[in-house]
């Protein structure tokens, strides 16, 4: 899926989607396109940690999410200047609109996912974002870990549906999606930013 810039001060009133709310990348601005690159290391990594981050640690938050602008600019509809400029309150923001969660590999943050939800998002339900690998883990297995667990959190959590957009052509990210139990909908939409392309919605529901 595409980061869309978001809009974080008006994203104050949304709640942690961990706590049983959820994510949107819906059509708001602030949708953002998961991303997955090419890998460099073996699958016999070890499992990595998967973290969650507090409002207080916003500084991680917007490291890692620089870090990713700054890595793989193609990958998101915001920028690493926009982003750049963020104060702290607007980075307090992303925190009202859901859960960011980090994952760490000798003491390092090398892998990112939001799960975030508007205003207008049914309780049941979240939206993945911003998802970003380290290129040294990417095709791993890191990023499937990754997506399993957060969805696991999100589960117990009272989640049912677990959506995210893919951008149209992406055929490894929805090969990814697709074997954490995501399915293609029928529900498409342009992408202003980039003209002639558009994304699609995938879809997880859970039991």
């Amino acid at each position: 899926m595409r980061a869309r810039p978001g809009k974080p001060a008006s994203a104050i009133a949304q709640a942690n989607c961990h706590q049983g709310k959820q994510v949107h990348n819906g059509p708001h601005p602030s949708r953002r396109r998961l991303a997955e690159g090419s890998g460099r290391v073996s699958k016999s990594w070890l499992v990595p940690e998967i973290k969650e981050l507090v409002p207080a640690q916003w500084p991680a938050l917007r490291d890692i999410r620089l870090r990713a602008l700054r890595d793989s600019p193609d990958s998101f509809l915001s920028t690493f200047e926009r982003e750049t400029s963020y104060q702290e309150e607007q980075w307090l923001a992303e925190f009202a609109r859901g859960q960011w969660n980090i994952g760490i590999r000798d003491e390092e943050a090398v892998g990112l996912l939001g799960a975030t939800r508007e205003a207008d998002t049914p309780i049941e339900q979240c939206y993945l974002e911003y998802m970003w690998v380290a290129p040294r883990y990417r095709r791993s297995g890191f990023a499937a870990h990754m997506l399993k667990v957060v969805i696991d959190r999100l589960h117990a959590a009272g989640v049912r549906t677990v959506q995210l957009w893919v951008l149209t052509g992406n055929k490894p990210a929805e090969q990814l999606y697709k074997s954490v139990g995501f399915e293609s909908t029928d529900r498409s939409q342009p992408l202003p930013d980039l003209p002639g392309r558009s994304e699609k919605l995938m879809r997880l529901r859970l039991s």
